[in-house]
């Protein structure tokens, strides 16, 4: 392991921790100690099974779209450039985190 990954790891640990919180939140059955592809994966499973009558399902389904573009990206780098992967995850957290933001949203009441 050279230096930079070394220092890099605790940052990409965290992230992945966080991801599998979050993808635990939207109703996910992660593993202990998931990959990259299985959070996305999941995430991707999530997106695509929204309920259709969501107020904001078409924000929430474009964000978690993007945290999985941004999870396959960090996957296909795998510890190539880890900088760059940690970047990736945290963008993939800040496309989850808005899309449930998204989710949460109080629906529109019917008139």
């Amino acid at each position: 392991m050279n230096a930079l990954t070394a220092r890099c790891s605790p940052a990409r640990s965290r992230a992945m921790a966080q991801l599998a919180e979050a993808a635990a939140k939207l109703g996910c059955d992660v593993p202990d100690d998931p990959g990259v592809t299985e959070l996305a994966d999941q995430l991707a499973h999530v997106a695509g099974h929204l309920p259709d009558d969501l107020v904001a399902r078409a924000e929430a389904v474009a964000a978690l779209k993007a945290a999985v573009e941004h999870l396959r990206a960090a996957a296909r780098l795998g510890g190539l450039l880890p900088a760059v992967t940690i970047h990736h995850l945290h963008l993939a957290l800040r496309y989850e985190r808005s899309a449930r933001h998204d989710l949460d949203r109080p629906a529109v009441p019917a008139h």
